[in-house]
C-alpha cells in the first residue's frame, strides 16, 4: 500500500485549513474595522449635532494640562483642564474667537522644507573669518 499519497493529502488538508483559517480572521479583522468607523461617523456626526457643548479648540500645555475653548450653548469660555480638576479661565465673546475647523489648512511642501534645511545646514558650517 502507497502511504506517500495519504501525508501528501494530509499535508494538503492541513495547509489548506490553514489558509482559509487565515481568511476568515482578515475578514473578522475587515468587519470589525468597518463596524468602528460606522460607529465613529454616526457619534461624530449624529451626537454632535444634537449637543448643546462643542470644543472649538485645544491647545496642549505639558503633558496632562490643556487650553479648550469650549461653546455651551451660546457662551464661550476658556478652560484650563488638568489631570484631576478642570477650572474656568475666562469668558470669551463669541465674535472674538476664529474658528479653525473652517480654515483650509495649506499642505506642507516637502521640496520647501528640504530647501530650507539644507540651507540652514549649510549656514552652520560656513564660519565667518576672524578679522
Amino acid at each position: 500500500m502507497n502511504f506517500a499519497l495519504f501525508t501528501d493529502i494530509a499535508w494538503l488538508d492541513n495547509f489548506l485549513e490553514l489558509l482559509i483559517s487565515l481568511l476568515l480572521f482578515a475578514f473578522v479583522i475587515f468587519l470589525a474595522y468597518w463596524a468602528a468607523r460606522i460607529a465613529g461617523a454616526y457619534q461624530s456626526n449624529v451626537l454632535n449635532n444634537r449637543s448643546n457643548i462643542r470644543i472649538i479648540e485645544t491647545y496642549r500645555i505639558a503633558n496632562n494640562k490643556y487650553i479648550q475653548i469650549v461653546k455651551i450653548g451660546n457662551q464661550c469660555v476658556a478652560l484650563g483642564i488638568c489631570k484631576d480638576t478642570i477650572t474656568v479661565l475666562t469668558e470669551l465673546e463669541e465674535d472674538s474667537i476664529i474658528d479653525v475647523s473652517t480654515m483650509p489648512m495649506k499642505k506642507p511642501d516637502f521640496k520647501e522644507i528640504l530647501s530650507k534645511v539644507r540651507k540652514d545646514k549649510h549656514e552652520e558650517n560656513t564660519f565667518p573669518e576672524n578679522k
